[in-house]
């Protein structure tokens, strides 16, 4: 009887751990993807240059947004950017770091591109959890009708986010907004919050602000041939 019951109490525990185990590698498998915005902007882990360019057809992309950066001596940045622009879109990178806070330059780069880029996007980091989720809070705070909460719900356990770590950083940008707005007795609106992030936002420590040097150019973009535009 004993016997019995630890075999039962064993496969509860394997079925209980199973199941977190076959979500994360249903996401992972898949490019842990989701919309933002519908009609315009999209999210996604790296994708594999095969299912980025299937990804640019499906949603009509007009542009790559890849927070990894501009890395030229990396096969998966090669890979991408000629996936990218062989279907017709337009590859913008910004060198973010999940474990370092928004610099006030990266801050207002990152406002421009929003503002100017071509839509529909992808925008994606290595994983697409955290330093996805802020760029898709960003942009929903910067969205009318947009709000805290909705921005919050980009940094999703659905997306593979937990709030630790590198993770506890980037919703710490929107933690840091929300305080604000309740110390200064506001509500939250895009024109707010685009004047927090632009005038008032000082970012912690640690953020490329400390650094003595940074050696990343802050948006590098390249443009399809034009025989390759749709």
């Amino acid at each position: 009887m004993r016997r019995r019951r630890t075999k039962r109490l064993l496969r509860v525990v394997l079925l209980l751990a199973a199941i977190p185990s076959t979500f994360v590698l249903g996401r992972w498998a898949t490019g842990n993807r989701g919309t933002i915005q519908p009609g315009r902007i999209y999210r996604s882990a790296q994708l594999s240059a095969g299912q980025l360019a299937a990804t640019i057809q499906h949603r009509q992309i007009r542009s790559v947004l890849n927070l990894r950066g501009a890395n030229p001596d990396q096969p998966w940045y090669r890979a991408e950017r000629t996936a990218t622009l062989g279907a017709g879109a337009s590859q913008v990178d910004i060198p973010l770091a999940s474990d370092l806070w928004l610099s006030r330059a990266q801050a207002r780069t990152l406002v421009d591109t929003l503002d100017s880029i071509d839509y529909p996007i992808l925008v994606h980091c290595q994983w697409g959890a955290e330093r996805t989720g802020l760029v898709a809070a960003v942009a929903e705070l910067l969205r009318p009708g947009g709000s805290v909460r909705s921005a919050r719900a980009q940094f999703s356990p659905w997306f593979l986010f937990l709030p630790v770590k590198d993770g506890r950083v980037m919703i710490g940008h929107v933690d840091l907004y929300e305080r604000w707005l309740k110390a200064s007795s506001r509500t939250h609106s895009p024109s707010t919050f685009r004047a927090w992030l632009l005038s008032t936002y000082s970012p912690p420590s640690p953020s490329r602000e400390q650094w003595p040097y940074d050696p990343y150019p802050p948006r590098v973009v390249a443009r399809p041939p034009a025989d390759a535009r749709r």
